[in-house]
């Protein structure tokens, strides 16, 4: 398997080269130039920086948010208007949906980014702080890709962790917005039919899947402990009729969306460490969190299973958990670290779906996701152009999509079947017959340095479009 199959998205003859642990560290350190094309008409489009006006900043999100709940509403209630009338209005707002948007952005950076490696631990700690497709999270994924996570794995994990933690997205999607202490001041204020108390999602979440993992031992009482810190974390942030709330507390900036009168008060003791009152305490909790070895064993197996093997060996884990301890937990140290295990690993990793199509694409220089100019283009013409939705359903593993809390499977068995099997087969014919590519088997063969026995393999095929499925479904080029 070509080292750049395994840590990033295939090696290509046009933008970066990633041929070795230097190249792959070399992009990891460099902030992401986001780009796209604008459109695919034409033979070959041109790579060009992604519109500043898509990407949308957090105040712009949650605007947007509140508008298309304000609008939902007011349509739902509208006596006044027909349902083909109504109807048309909810198709404008799906339409103006910014996950439709921040997807296709994902599919771009990666198919046409120069940081393929940087993508690939992306998507790692995307999926490992799941977030998913319920409203209005779903609005804010794209911002937790371009600000939290971009900036966050250059960073202390224990960082990242609290900025995720806290981020509306998260608040929103595990429900952390409804938490609210005991004996708060809005319980203590509450009328009779307001459903008043604990949330535990976002605390249970944080410690069972994001940091130490049950290997810890936490007990319930533990998480009622964190519950009752993550109270006050969070309004609903969509709803037009809690903007007076924000503005009563004063908040501006939504990453610090603290409200003192949901908030539990007195001391509170998880895992033994006791934490104070108010809104320090949250980054307390998450630190000692971050620094368990718990979760650096955790974490370690985590990214070893994605990018070495299912089952790493001692050496890989103990690697990798050594830099992650002697590092605090420096992402910079353990990523590298991580890198180069994988480049000495000769062990199968088979990718993970969403990997496999992105890698077709950039390698061969195909062309079948929308350009940006294109998006909302109401009839799509077969010519190669594509919606990244549908693609990304197609192939199992939309991250816009309702899922477990633990994100998509690291292992090889959940993705290998013939039904997996068949829709690659069927997307590589596709990508083949409408995407254009410039590459065809035999020069991504030399490309990417295929053993001779994928070349038999691929020597079978009749046609370019044979050849071209046989290689991009082979074993090598998948990493079974």
């Amino acid at each position: 398997m070509h080292y750049s199959l395994r840590i990033g998205l295939g090696t290509d003859s046009t933008h970066s080269k990633l041929q070795s642990v230097k190249d792959a560290l070399n992009q990891y350190k460099q902030p992401s130039q986001y780009v796209g094309v604008r459109s695919i008409d034409s033979m070959s489009p041109a790579v060009e920086p992604w519109p500043e006006e898509m990407l949308f900043s957090l105040d712009e999100r949650v605007a947007a948010a509140r508008y298309h709940r304000k609008t939902q509403d007011q349509t739902d209630e509208s006596t006044k208007m027909s349902r083909v009338e109504k109807d048309e209005v909810f198709r404008d707002l799906r339409r103006k949906e910014h996950r439709h948007i921040d997807r296709l952005q994902l599919f771009h950076q990666a198919i046409y980014g120069a940081d393929p490696a940087r993508q690939r631990l992306v998507h790692f700690w995307l999926n490992h702080f799941t977030i998913g497709s319920n409203f209005p999270s779903d609005f804010m994924i794209g911002h937790v890709i371009h600000d939290t996570i971009a900036r966050g794995i250059n960073g202390k994990f224990a960082d990242l962790a609290y900025d995720i933690t806290r981020h509306p997205g998260m608040l929103t999607y595990l429900d952390n917005v409804y938490n609210i202490g005991e004996k708060s001041v809005r319980a203590r204020n509450a009328g009779r039919n307001e459903q008043i108390g604990l949330n535990d999602n976002l605390a249970r979440e944080l410690m069972e899947l994001h940091t130490t993992s049950p290997s810890i031992g936490y007990t319930e009482e533990d998480i009622r402990q964190a519950a009752k810190i993550l109270a006050g974390w969070g309004d609903i942030f969509d709803n037009p009729k809690t903007v007076r709330n924000f503005k009563e507390a004063r908040i501006k900036d939504f990453h610090l969306a603290y409200f003192k009168d949901k908030a539990e008060p007195g001391k509170k003791t998880v895992l033994g460490r006791e934490y104070p009152k108010g809104i320090e305490a949250l980054k307390l909790l998450v630190d000692d969190l971050s620094k368990s070895d718990h979760t650096a064993r955790f974490l370690t197996r985590k990214l070893c299973a994605h990018f070495i093997a299912d089952e790493p060996t001692e050496k890989d884990l103990n690697h990798v958990f050594s830099s992650w301890k002697d590092s605090d937990g420096d992402l910079n140290v353990v990523h590298e670290a991580l890198l180069n295990r994988a480049a000495l690993s000769t062990q199968p990793k088979f990718q993970w779906p969403f990997t496999w199509l992105v890698t077709v694409l950039r390698v061969s220089n195909a062309h079948l996701v929308e350009g940006f100019d294109n998006l909302h283009r109401e009839i799509m013409h077969h010519r190669g152009e594509y919606r990244s939705r549908a693609l990304a359903e197609e192939i199992g593993q939309d991250f816009w999509s309702r899922r477990q809390p633990d994100g998509f499977s690291l292992q090889s068995a959940d993705w290998i079947s013939p039904e997996h099997f068949e829709r690659r087969m069927r997307l590589a014919a596709m990508i083949h017959d409408h995407g254009k590519p410039s590459l065809l088997a035999d020069e991504l063969m030399d490309l990417l340095e295929v053993s001779q026995g994928t070349r038999t393999l691929v020597g079978k095929g009749r046609t370019n479009r044979d050849r071209f499925v046989l290689l991009t479904c082979s074993s090598e080029f998948m990493g079974a």
